[in-house]
């Protein structure tokens, strides 16, 4: 049973309300919980993403793409909600309740580089495996493109999508079939 304060957190994290965040972090609330069903508060975060991700392909759907700066200012309250609970000590490693996926997979699968970065430069193991043995890269390339990231066609992929996946290769992020 989660407190009140870890309810709020939550709550916080969902409403992208950074002050909340902030607060509740500032008062000694210790992010490293797991709620029952949606996993602990940085899968939470980073699960979020996708609100982004919808946003940005939306507007490659009806033809009038956001531009860098409108991306930007979209994701940024995602990345200092991300940086509070890094600065709170929050466990990144954690996966969620069913033990399916990890932050790190969230972020790639939102096609957004600049989180997946931050979990990089926080040691998260890009070489994590999902229930079905898939590291990340397998995963995420099978997700938006059918395919092993050996064997993508990137002239079909959106630059958010081939600059998260490259970004995750160039960070040591290997094909399930390469740790076999």
């Amino acid at each position: 049973m989660l407190t009140a304060q870890q309810q709020l957190l939550l709550q916080a994290i969902e409403e992208l309300n950074l002050d909340q965040v902030q607060r509740l972090l500032a008062d000694g609330l210790d992010p490293n919980f797991i709620d029952a069903e949606k996993g602990p508060p940085v899968s939470i975060a980073c699960d979020g993403l996708f609100q982004w991700w919808e946003k940005v392909c939306d507007a490659y759907q009806s033809e009038h793409p956001m531009s860098e700066q409108e991306k930007q200012d979209d994701l940024k309250v995602h990345l200092d909600i991300l940086e509070a609970l890094i600065q709170a000590k929050a466990n990144l490693h954690l996966w969620d309740a069913e033990e399916l996926y990890g932050p790190l997979w969230d972020a790639a699968s939102a096609a957004c580089a600049p989180v997946v970065q931050r979990l990089l430069d926080e040691n998260v193991d890009p070489n994590s495996k999902d229930d079905e043995g898939l590291t990340i890269l397998s995963s995420i390339s099978d997700l938006f493109f059918d395919c092993e990231f050996d064997e993508i066609d990137w002239s079909q992929a959106l630059a958010e999508e081939k600059e998260t996946l490259q970004l995750l290769r160039s960070r040591g992020a290997k094909m399930s079939k390469e740790l076999t």
